[in-house]
């Protein structure tokens, strides 16, 4: 019974890391500076924007340091999509 809960518990592990295309994914991280973020609110918005991103696994964006971080798949988004969706957001890529 241990074997085969193992054995299927390693199938369900496995299969958790491909696409339904059966390719593996290929989740990247990025970290991009953005300016004229001054609150939460702000952070708030970035993030909601990026999230409209077919791909975006995870987007954090931090006001303080002037960052957003985005987890992604690289077959289905990319760093240049990631940066227009901060600007039509209506926040800088450079200060």
């Amino acid at each position: 019974m241990l074997k085969t809960t193992i054995i299927i518990l390693s199938f369900f592990i496995t299969a958790g890391i491909y696409s339904n295309a059966g390719m593996p994914l290929k989740i990247k991280t990025v970290v991009i500076n953005s300016y004229g973020m001054h609150c939460t609110g702000c952070e708030e918005t970035i993030e909601t924007e990026i999230k409209k991103l077919d791909g975006v696994k995870s987007v954090k964006a931090d006001h303080v340091n002037k960052k957003v971080t985005v987890k992604y798949e690289s077959t289905k988004t990319n760093p240049n999509s990631i940066k227009e969706a901060i600007k039509s957001a209506g926040y800088r890529l450079e200060e």
